[in-house]
């Protein structure tokens, strides 16, 4: 009978669980609320969660290789520890892995989220069978992570892969991190949507205004159809974020040079009315000494990535194949 790693990826709002065998086959995905009571009952969620997936595909503790848990930061990852997460109380200097692992009787890893959902791209989705791969994930921030030679890059203090803390413009808008022109502050699609309402607030002519007189929010998908419509100032907001996000991935294919950047988040569900700019943009801003080689594509998992690739490193750090 094959074995399996558990997959568990801890969201504010759900946990999401699944089983990958040793051929890399993601199944059994589903969800199930986080609670907001606590750690000790979010610990409880996750075994819950854990032990229904084994019961759900009819096997026993025996036949699990180990569980792979992908949470957002700050962590000791080595130590499997969740130094502090605002959102759920009581996870400050939590030992998230062992309390997990000891209640399911398997071993465990920790993994940051976004390097979890990076590497569930690169052995089931948009890098399967690729080279080295840097994903980017574009939502309320920008999140990274990075695969090389077929791991997950952690860097030296288990904080690498902060893509969206380039600094793309110099002495720029400050980030929440405390420095000044991040990616994150020019290209997330929270940003673009307060840039333009700031915009649309200091009087500048746009359609967008309808949003704000009607007492919603500008979003990021409201930019892109007031952009197809004609909108001026929607393409030029869409335009600039395109070319820091492009900034950013000519800086990425410097450094690290990977075969392919994958971009993930609520942004890509443009599609190519995100991904016809930013190649334009990356092509622009690319040397001239070489092709652009490295290749942009759209992320394939969805919200699956993160439960897949959490498992994903469970194999990959407990001795699986």
């Amino acid at each position: 009978m094959s074995k399996y790693c558990i997959g568990v990826d801890l969201g504010g709002t759900f946990i999401k669980f699944c089983l990958l065998d040793e051929q890399r086959r993601a199944s059994d995905i589903f969800q199930l609320p986080t609670p907001a009571t606590g750690a000790k009952d979010v610990v409880a969620q996750m075994v819950a969660g854990s032990r229904q997936a084994i019961a759900k595909r009819g096997l026993s503790v025996s036949d699990i290789v180990g569980v792979g848990i992908g949470s957002p930061g700050p962590l000791k990852i080595s130590e499997g520890i969740v130094i502090a997460l605002p959102n759920i109380p009581g996870m400050d200097n939590l030992p998230l892995r062992d309390l997990v692992c000891k209640e399911l009787g398997v071993p465990g890893v920790l993994e940051n989220d976004a390097n979890a959902a990076a590497f569930g791209e690169y052995i089931c989705g948009a890098g399967a069978g690729h080279g080295d791969m840097v994903l980017l994930t574009l939502g309320t921030g920008v999140g990274g992570g990075i695969i090389i030679d077929g791991k997950v890059v952690q860097g030296s203090h288990e904080i690498g892969a902060e893509i969206g803390h380039v600094i793309v413009e110099p002495g720029g808008e400050k980030c929440g991190c405390g420095q000044r022109g991040c990616l994150e502050r020019y290209a997330s699609a929270t940003y673009i949507g307060q840039w333009a309402t700031r915009l649309v607030r200091e009087g500048r002519a746009s359609s967008l205004k309808a949003v704000l007189d009607a007492g919603g929010t500008i979003t990021a998908k409201d930019i892109n159809e007031a952009r197809k419509a004609g909108d001026a100032l929607s393409t030029e907001v869409w335009d600039q974020a395109m070319r820091y996000l492009a900034l950013g991935c000519v800086t990425i294919a410097r450094m690290l040079d990977p075969d392919e950047i994958v971009l993930a988040g609520g942004m890509t569900k443009a599609g190519e009315d995100m991904m016809a700019p930013l190649r334009k943009h990356y092509a622009d801003l690319h040397w001239t000494l070489t092709p652009a080689l490295t290749k942009l594509e759209i992320a394939q998992l969805g919200n699956d990535a993160g439960t897949i690739g959490a498992a994903g490193c469970a194999w990959l750090r407990l001795g699986g194949k």
